[in-house]
């Protein structure tokens, strides 16, 4: 049997009848979490004095001066996860988080970007030099930017023993913008694939024409 007003605010539902006599369950709630109470509220210096302190009014009166003054601290201690989530980092504390992942954040981009940029750093980092690293690199930087690389790589082989194969070419590849773009555009995607292409190779940037009028 049920009684879903027993508990008087709907937030619990009480079962009550033969095999288990009562059983309470909380029910779920949606909406935001509350945030954690403050240190004060929580009275963790004042919970942890000996029971001989705990009867002194005034004793008990100062450490709850202490608990109002720590406050502050405590709140950023207990949201100390979420000011290092890229996803909730303050501005100032994302900048420091991507120098310490030594990632340059564009200051041109808006702030979702930027926390995208540091969230894939691992990734971003792991597959530098390649042209996965370097596909990456590109859609982060130019999300509405159509781009596309194409390696150019091949191998020289021959038959004969005795005979050396041609010379291979330099390794290269080519990075192609399918929609035309200005020329300080085509100069910012240059000097991102300067900085994640592989330092050996050399690449050719070929943008689109615009239709002719």
């Amino acid at each position: 049997m049920a009684d879903n007003g027993a508990a008087g605010n709907g937030e619990y539902q009480t079962f009550s009848g033969a095999g288990f006599g009562t059983l309470m369950l909380k029910l779920n709630t949606t909406g935001p979490r509350p945030t954690p109470p403050v240190a004060s509220s929580r009275a963790y210096l004042r919970g942890s004095l000996p029971s001989v302190y705990q009867d002194g009014d005034f004793g008990m009166r100062f450490v709850g001066a202490l608990e109002e003054m720590l406050d502050p601290i405590v709140a950023v201690l207990d949201a100390l996860p979420a000011h290092f989530n890229p996803d909730h980092a303050p501005r100032d504390v994302l900048d420091l988080m991507a120098a310490w992942l030594g990632v340059d954040l564009d200051e041109s981009q808006d702030l979702p970007a930027q926390r995208e940029t540091v969230r894939q750093c691992a990734e971003l980092g792991r597959r530098r030099g390649t042209v996965r690293g370097l596909e990456l690199a590109l859609a982060l930087r130019f999300p509405t930017v159509p781009l596309r690389v194409e390696d150019e790589g091949g191998v020289r082989w021959t038959v004969d023993p005795k005979s050396k194969p041609e010379a291979a070419p330099k390794p290269s590849f080519v990075v192609y913008c399918d929609k035309p773009i200005p020329e300080s555009m085509q100069a910012a995607i240059a000097r991102c694939v300067d900085e994640f292409k592989p330092v050996h190779t050399t690449y050719r940037l070929r943008v689109k024409k615009e239709a002719a009028k």
